[in-house]
């Protein structure tokens, strides 16, 4: 297309209710509109950038092995229920009812979804299986801020590996952390893999990958000397070894 035909409203400036520097861009340059509170749309400049970022996962995620699935935003309740996290999920869920009276939900996360397709796998011959999607996710955010950072409906791309053994599940949490590596090597930021908490999502381990970034709100412990990285909620540190030498001899 050429650019004279192009959709670009750009703003001399920014409006007064962003503070970001992140969302005076993408509303100074026309990549995006509020809609309403938490809720924007991706114009044609912004949803390019969403495009090609997406196509930047696929590559790395197909080069491991993952398969790419499109599952629905919309849940019934009863897999929720199921697992018991209907409850665990609290007033960020969003929950409505069809004509029918049937409780559902605007998924926050794909974990229920993908283990019914799970049991379908037949053999253990079948695993590993590495799965995974970009799709819209919901979460009624209290107090969206900060353009895109905050906000009630974004794009995720979430991955779920089904594994023999614990052996196996170590392999594949490897091979994400490896294949997340790239994907920020190839966007060129600066991303550092740091320990955290699982919370909601459950695990017995968790990474996240966080880049430095003025409009942040996480705090990360880092080690010069170890390299060891945490966000502070789950960072610990080791008392200094203290050598317990016989006492003097008695006089």
């Amino acid at each position: 297309m050429r650019w004279s035909n192009l959709f670009v409203p750009t703003l001399r400036d920014a409006p007064g209710d962003a503070e970001a520097p992140s969302h005076k861009l993408l509303l100074r340059g026309g990549f995006a509109r509020q809609l309403h509170s938490g809720h924007y749309s991706m114009l044609p400049l912004g949803w390019r950038v969403h495009q090609k970022i997406s196509e930047i996962i696929r590559l790395h995620m197909d080069a491991m092995g993952a398969q790419e699935f499109h599952l629905p935003a919309m849940h019934p309740a009863r897999i929720w229920k199921q697992s018991g996290r209907w409850d665990v999920m609290g007033d960020e869920m969003f929950r409505l009812q069809d004509r029918k009276g049937s409780d559902l939900a605007l998924g926050m996360t794909h974990e229920e979804v993908f283990a019914t397709h799970g049991v379908e796998i037949s053999s253990y011959k079948d695993l590993p299986q590495q799965w995974y999607q970009i799709q819209l996710k919901f979460r009624d955010e209290p107090r969206p801020k900060s353009g895109l950072l905050r906000v009630r409906e974004f794009y995720m791309k979430d991955a779920y590996s089904f594994d023999i053994d614990e052996a196996g599940l170590d392999k594949s949490f490897d091979a994400y952390h490896d294949a997340y590596v790239q994907i920020f090597k190839h966007l060129s930021l600066p991303a550092v893999p740091v320990e955290a908490s699982s919370g909601a999502m459950g695990g017995s381990g968790s990474n996240e990958f966080m880049v430095p970034s003025d409009a942040g709100e996480d705090d990360v412990v880092m080690c010069a000397d170890c390299g060891y990285a945490a966000n502070v909620e789950r960072a610990t540190s080791a008392l200094a070894e203290v050598s317990d030498d016989a006492p003097p001899a008695a006089p």
